[in-house]
């Protein structure tokens, strides 16, 4: 109040001094442009700025270490997960295939090539993937079939493991093979006698013995993961024996028992992807392994990273339907269309299968796993 009532005192003693000085009684005024800022405020209807558009996220930048393609099982599985991946989820991939003694350097390759995700496929890689995740701590790295620690046992903390339960899986085949057989006598022919093919005989016999108690087995290791004709010796040998039906386990060493059983009018049971159409009529089933699920998995858990290196194991088996027959995996049954007269047969046993693997899922059926604690 005071302030406002200083200011009429001072304007009316300024009018009676200019008065008083004859000056002109016309007062002249000057128009005040309002800024510009005011106008468009009161005149014009308010805008908001249209925010920026965020930046698109890059594409991962993914490589993955193969070794020989074409064995149509472990390998090719796995390219056929990263192919998946490359057309879902737009990643930036590239893959090497490369025999034993090149992949230190296909790593290098990648490595130096940017890669966020290195991928090594098979449990004979576990020391360059150690070395490299070592050298590199802020690049992601992923096995499958081997968990990778430091010299003091410790995960390494940009290492995703892979594993699976291949012994479940080849429990509910070898209940199949063992229920189909007319012999009462099965056969396993494995690739290299190394402890994970361990894991499918033994799961295979365990499934085929509670099938029968009084099942008989033939078995033989070929020594190679490439080599059909010593896979064909073996199973030659073994139906020989009186083997009716024989599982296989050694990548494209299998193709050759697979033969063997064909020409000699037996059965047989693929391994890792789908192979049941490889001789038809003579395939039953195939235990599939999910090498393709899991090499897809691990992409899409390293996007969700979102940059970020971490250390996992995942263990895949009958409960996640990464392993098992065919017949439950994929709800495929190619040799129930190949054998119509069987139809009936094959149906009931598709029942009992599925019973035996919830037994094995809610633990009422303990499969060995020759591996564990090693």
């Amino acid at each position: 109040m005071i302030t406002k009532k200083k200011s009429v005192f001072v304007l009316l003693s300024l009018m009676l001094i200019l008065s008083a000085c004859g000056g002109s009684s016309e007062t002249t005024t000057e128009e005040v442009a309002e800024p510009a800022a005011e106008q468009e405020t009161l005149d014009s209807p308010a805008t908001t700025a249209a925010p920026a558009e965020e930046p698109e996220a890059e594409a991962l930048k993914v490589g993955i270490v193969l070794g020989a393609l074409g064995d149509r099982s472990f390998m090719d599985s796995a390219k056929r997960g990263f192919d998946q991946a490359l057309a879902e989820l737009g990643i930036d991939g590239d893959f090497i295939e490369a025999e034993e003694s090149e992949r230190a350097a296909a790593y290098q390759n990648l490595i130096a090539d940017g890669k966020e995700l290195i991928i090594g496929i098979s449990f004979s890689e576990a020391e360059r993937i150690k070395e490299a995740a070592l050298a590199n701590p802020d690049i992601q790295f992923a096995i499958v079939d081997m968990v990778v620690t430091d010299d003091d046992g410790n995960l390494l903390p940009n290492v995703a493991n892979i594993v699976f339960k291949e012994h479940e899986g080849s429990f509910e085949v070898g209940y199949i093979a063992a229920k189909l057989s007319k012999t009462g006598k099965v056969a396993f022919m494995g690739g290299m006698d190394v402890p994970i093919i361990r894991k499918f005989q033994t799961g295979w016999e365990e499934g085929a013995r509670y099938a029968n108690p009084d099942v008989e087995f033939c078995a033989g290791y070929a020594g190679s993961w490439g080599d059909p004709a010593k896979g064909k010796e073996i199973g030659l040998s073994c139906f020989e024996q009186g083997a009716d039906v024989i599982f296989a386990a050694g990548g494209a060493t299998g193709d050759g028992a697979y033969e063997a059983a064909a020409e000699t009018g037996n059965y047989a049971v693929g391994v890792d992807s789908n192979q049941d159409y490889i001789q038809p009529g003579t395939m039953i089933t195939s235990m599939m392994k999910g090498v393709d699920k899991s090499v897809y998995k691990v992409i899409q858990d390293t996007i969700a990273a979102n940059g970020q290196v971490f250390s996992s194991i995942d263990s895949y088996g009958l409960a996640e339907n990464f392993v098992g027959s065919t017949w439950l995996v994929d709800g495929t049954n190619l040799f129930k269309e190949q054998n119509p007269d069987m139809a009936a047969e094959i149906d009931a046993l598709v029942e009992e299968v599925a019973e035996v693997r919830a037994m094995i899922v809610s633990g009422e059926i303990v499969v060995t796993d020759v591996t564990a604690g090693g």
